[in-house]
């Protein structure tokens, strides 16, 4: 679609807050560390106010981090992780290197911020926001279906057939929708089943100035 957006793949990465502090580390030391001493690190750093803690933590953190978030960070790119010696380093030149992570990593390592990027992880959901954020007044969930699939098919929306539109009206309403609602991003008008925008601090974060996104993110 010709609205920029944000990688979902990344974003799906970043939804977890003990992979942003494990990004976060490794960019603040800038090369490769063991396993064992990124979690070292993670739990004496400052991305959360963890100074202090102790082994148990230590090790908790290194069990999540080899069976959870390393292989995740290594799928999508983040990072390059050798499973055999545990050593683990920023993979250069991905679409994690760059300015607007960098922020976000900087900002929000906090798990209260897990859910925003969970709910942006997707193409569609983005461009659901986009419609919303252009729009001047609510829009209904099959007018929204329609745009999106227009939007998404690089046409006029009068030419997405009735089909088309009902497919991608069961995909918002069944899945994309009721994430977005479930962290407070829109809501449903309970009369006529009009979408109408909701909480969405986000918008003015800095990283989002910094990111593909920032132009529409910022329409009123």
């Amino acid at each position: 679609m010709d609205v920029p957006t944000l990688n979902p793949l990344v974003l799906d990465g970043l939804s977890e807050s003990c992979r942003r502090i494990a990004l976060a580390v490794l960019l603040d030391h800038g090369g490769t560390v063991s396993r064992a001493e990124l979690a070292t690190l993670m739990a004496r750093g400052d991305q959360v106010g963890t100074a202090g803690s102790d082994s148990a933590d230590v090790e908790s953190i290194q069990t999540a981090l080899h069976h959870v978030h390393l292989p995740a960070l290594a799928d999508a790119g983040a990072v390059d992780y050798d499973h055999d010696t545990g050593l683990v380093r920023r993979a250069k030149g991905s679409s994690f290197d760059s300015e607007w992570v960098g922020r976000l990593l900087a900002d929000h390592a906090g798990t209260d911020y897990d859910g925003t990027l969970a709910a942006l992880a997707s193409e569609r959901r983005q461009a659901v926001l986009y419609e919303l954020f252009a729009s001047s007044e609510p829009v209904s969930e099959r007018g929204l279906a329609r745009s999106v699939t227009a939007r998404e098919r690089g046409c006029d929306p009068a030419d997405v057939t009735d089909a088309a539109v009902e497919v991608t009206h069961l995909s918002l309403s069944h899945t994309h929708l009721p994430m977005l609602a479930d962290v407070g991003f829109v809501s449903v008008d309970g009369d006529d089943g009009r979408l109408e925008l909701g909480r969405l601090p986000w918008r003015s974060d800095p990283w989002v100035a910094v990111s593909p996104i920032a132009e529409w993110a910022a329409l009123d």
